[in-house]
């Protein structure tokens, strides 16, 4: 079969040749996650599994020490929990989401002529969730250009960076549209083609409407600062799709979730982790920020999810200082769970229990009706179980109602950090969720220290990819200049993170 391949200077390359596992054109032509040049079904697959598979390792490298889980024990300062962030490391990220698009658009073209609306919508759906992943990262990116030069063979395309604000008011367009298309859709599709959902589009359409909710979480503190005639009115958006749940389904079980299978029997299904040696694995430290909010002794505090977050060790390790300081670390402090990770058969996209923190932190703003702490308990109880589908009622009572967890007394800016700290816990390997719900309301808190780079700032962005500069030097010079200022830094808020209603250093 043919395999399509799109490059371009703003990094798109159509999962061809780095699809995950694969070692070529023959292996990907043996199995399902390789895009197969026939219907726009036939995408699904390649498209989910090639996406999570690179966030899942870019969350295991890059916002695990960005968002103090854990403490990069490499000899030199310049790693990622110092805020020192590699060009290998912004460039991979760009070239791993772009293709992600790049694959999501050719499937809605593909769509498109084959007249399936119900693969329109999820095409849109797997587009809005790979841009949104790139925006979010940097700000200001190539979008609309992009998207239609790279789809028509392009090669030489120097697509203009858009500003993220317009981005998001077409992502959200398009999930308008997915969920239309979805309530009108009848038929689901071949279920070897889709290995998440088995072509189930009643649960595509709740996915759209969940990552609906999370986008507009995302910008809705932006609503106060926009003119209306330039407002994306969000927050209104984000109480009709939770006040008319006919209009707009989301998840309302743990079998909605979007959860990626992985599996170790089969090359082009494994992890990104299935390979890793001990040493580097172990590379990785948990952040002694992370081990102190789940285990505390001395306060009889034990979260469920610690035997599945963690080896056996119960030590974190301090961030942001010198290789010297943490050699005492090195044989008692606690890593990743690699028995349970490293071949996990299955990572979520995003789950349940993210919904319920979305409903938590908008009660507590009064956004929607109910009660921040039922929300709040029922996030927390998801998530637990999520990781523990044995967890007694009883544990997860105490742990609930233990006073480091509960919401109970806790009122206006406590509230939020409680919320916001529990869910930093439950979005561990979760994409760049972390990162961003800390860069919209400042929680939780990061401790700062002297070794940290980027001026003590946690990186407000991820840096353009160096090569942008070369590649594409009038559209990158142009976005340089206008919203960063003339640098290209890692200190500029993002647009929905640029207004004052978060946490006052």
């Amino acid at each position: 079969m043919n395999v399509n391949i799109m490059k371009s200077t703003a990094a798109f390359v159509f999962a061809a040749s780095a699809l995950a596992g694969c070692a070529g054109f023959e292996e990907m032509n043996k199995n399902k996650n390789a895009i197969q040049n026939t219907t726009a079904t036939t995408f699904v697959q390649p498209t989910v599994f090639n996406y999570e598979y690179r966030m899942i390792n870019r969350s295991f490298s890059m916002t695990s020490q960005l968002m103090q889980y854990t403490v990069g024990h490499q000899q030199n300062a310049d790693k990622i929990s110092n805020y020192r962030i590699m060009n290998s490391v912004t460039a991979g990220y760009w070239n791993d989401f772009y293709t992600v698009g790049g694959n999501a658009q050719a499937m809605l073209e593909q769509a498109r002529k084959d007249k399936n609306d119900a693969a329109v919508a999820i095409a849109e759906i797997l587009k809005v969730l790979a841009i949104s992943t790139i925006t979010d990262a940097y700000g200001d990116v190539p979008y609309f250009e992009a998207l239609q030069g790279y789809t028509s063979g392009g090669t030489e395309f120097t697509p203009r960076y858009d500003k993220q604000k317009e981005i998001y008011r077409d992502l959200f367009r398009l999930l308008e549209d997915a969920n239309t298309l979805l309530a009108n859709s009848k038929n689901n599709f071949d279920p070897t083609e889709d290995y998440m959902y088995e072509g189930d589009i009643k649960k595509w359409r709740k996915f759209g409407n969940s990552l609906y909710l999370r986008l507009l979480m995302r910008v809705a503190l932006k609503d106060d600062i926009d003119v209306a005639t330039e407002s994306l009115y969000a927050v209104s958006k984000l109480n009709e799709i939770f006040s008319y749940p006919a209009d707009y389904p989301v998840f309302e079980s743990r079998e909605d979730a979007a959860d990626v299978p992985f599996d170790d029997t089969v090359t082009a299904m494994q992890t990104p982790f299935f390979s890793w040696r001990a040493g580097s694995w172990n590379s990785n430290m948990i952040c002694e920020r992370l081990m102190n909010e789940m285990y505390d002794p001395d306060a009889d505090l034990s979260d469920p999810r610690l035997n599945f977050y963690f080896d056996n060790k119960r030590v974190g390790a301090p961030t942001q200082v010198t290789y010297q300081e943490l050699v005492p670390y090195v044989d008692i402090v606690a890593h990743y769970n690699r028995g349970l990770l490293q071949n996990r058969d299955h990572y979520p996209i995003m789950s349940l229990s993210e919904i319920y923190f979305i409903y938590a932190e908008a009660a507590h703003r009064k956004w929607i009706s109910g009660t921040p702490k039922s929300y709040y308990d029922r996030a927390i109880t998801e998530s637990i179980y999520e990781w523990n589908p044995d967890a007694s009622a009883s544990t997860v009572s105490s742990f609930l109602n233990h006073p480091n967890v509960t919401l109970d007394g806790l009122r206006d800016e406590a509230a939020l950090e409680r919320i916001m700290t529990q869910k930093w816990i439950s979005t561990v390997l979760v994409g760049i969720e972390s990162w961003c719900d800390f860069r919209r309301t400042g929680y939780p808190e990061m401790p700062v220290k002297s070794l940290a780079g980027n001026d003590g700032i946690l990186p407000t962005r991820l840096l353009y990819p160096a090569d942008e500069e070369f590649r594409n030097p009038d559209n990158y010079k142009e976005a340089v200049n206008d919203w960063l200022g003339g640098v290209n830094n890692m200190k500029t808020n993002v647009w929905w993170a640029d207004h004052n209603q978060k946490r006052v250093k």
